[in-house]
Order: structure tokens, then C-alpha cells, then sequence
């Protein structure tokens, strides 16, 4: 598929997120789904098998079900041993409330994985709803304009204090990068910028799996034993 075909398939893949239910626990999925298309065309042959959404990845604290990734068999004696993780997250709602917790989220989740195996390789997916309503006294309130623009602004120079974890700069709860998908439920269609949309997310996934080859060269050498 091309350039087109790609962002109409992000667009849908975006619509049935905002569809599903804020208590879905894979309201996530069709996000996942897309990258995992687009991984699987950048990945050698043996690898997109073990790519999968909700993979269980043990934590220092607690098992915790990513929602996506590359776990990897370590050799026949040893269990599997997780290589690429990715986060996806979005403020749907409250987005005052919501952008903060996010940024502590992030911290906490990517935390408690790297500890135990502290050379994987973790990034993160966000989407953020310009149109997204807050609720005050009972009654949602949309926003007016770009009024959200200065609060994702915040949210966003967060993710990128996070987002430089490379030598020497290893310190657990950092990530090695992160997309920002901008969206406006408020209109059709759902991206603010889908050609830009489409390139930063290109951009990503090259540098995901450039990082994965840098980490995990074997990976990338015949069946990576």
C-alpha cells in the first residue's frame, strides 16, 4: 500500500479507538494492529511471528500485558526474553487531569520492565483528542478552538524529557522515543495532519527497529541464535 492507503488505514484504525468503550481494556487494539502491519514489513522473516498485542512481560513489581511485543525466544533452556515494547496510550477525556498521570504512568510501567531486563527496547504511542470534552458539575464541556494546544504543549515537552534514553543516558524510566498522534473528534476526518502523521510515524518505526538492531544484533542474523 501506499502513502494514501497507510493514513486511511490510520484513520479507521483511530476511529474504532475513540468507538470503543473507555472501560475496554483493548480499546487500544487497532492502533496495535496497525503497527504491528507496519513493523512486520520493516523486521526480518523469523521475527514478526513473535510480534503480538497484549504480550504478558514480567516487571520487578508484576507481570504487566504490553500492547505490543517482540518477545523472543531466549534458547531451549531459557524463557522467552522481551526485546521490543510498545505503550499506546490517549486523552479521550479530562485532558487537565489526564496528561500528568499519563507522564507518571510511563515512568511506573517502563520502570518496573527495565529493571529486569534493562536492554529492551521501549517506545511509546499517544493519541491526543483536540476535541476532547471535560466534565464539570456533570456536564461535558468541549473545547473551543485550539484551546488544548498550550496543555498538550506541556504534555508534549514531558515526552520528549522522557524520550532520550540512549548512551550514557541509561536511567530506568526513560524510553528511546515516542509518537504523538493528534487527532480532532470533532471533525472528519479524525487527523490534524495526516501526511505529517504518517511520516512521523514512518520516522518512528525506522528508528524502532534501528534501535532493535543496535541492541539485538543476533536478531538480525538468520534465526538470531
Amino acid at each position: 500500500m501506499g502513502g494514501e492507503a497507510w493514513i486511511a488505514e490510520l484513520e479507521r484504525a483511530l476511529q474504532g479507538v475513540l468507538r470503543a468503550s473507555s472501560r475496554d481494556s483493548g480499546r487500544q487494539n487497532p492502533v496495535a494492529d496497525y503497527l504491528i502491519s507496519r513493523l512486520r514489513t520493516r523486521l526480518p522473516p523469523h521475527l514478526p511471528s513473535h510480534l503480538q498485542r497484549e504480550a504478558p512481560v514480567p516487571g520487578l513489581a508484576r507481570e504487566k500485558s504490553w500492547d505490543v511485543g517482540l518477545v523472543y525466544p531466549e534458547g531451549p533452556k531459557l524463557p522467552p526474553k522481551p526485546r521490543l515494547l510498545l505503550s499506546l496510550k490517549s486523552i479521550l477525556r479530562n485532558p487537565s487531569g489526564s496528561w500528568p498521570n499519563r507522564l507518571d504512568d510511563l515512568v511506573g510501567e517502563v520502570s518496573s520492565v527495565q529493571m529486569l531486563f534493562p536492554e529492551v527496547v521501549v517506545r511509546y504511542v499517544v493519541v491526543l483528542d483536540y476535541g476532547a470534552p471535560t466534565k464539570r458539575k456533570w456536564v461535558e464541556q468541549y473545547p473551543q478552538g485550539d484551546e488544548l494546544s498550550p496543555l498538550y504543549g506541556r504534555f508534549k515537552a514531558g515526552l520528549r524529557a522522557l524520550s532520550q534514553r540512549r548512551p550514557p543516558l541509561w536511567a530506568q524510566g526513560l524510553v528511546e522515543g515516542h509518537w504523538v498522534i493528534e487527532v480532532d473528534s470533532r471533525k472528519t476526518p479524525l487527523l490534524r495532519d495526516p501526511v505529517g502523521t504518517l511520516q512521523e510515524g514512518e520516522a518512528f518505526l525506522d528508528a524502532l527497529v534501528e534501535a532493535l538492531r543496535q541492541r539485538e544484533p543476533l536478531l538480525f542474523l538468520g534465526q538470531g541464535q
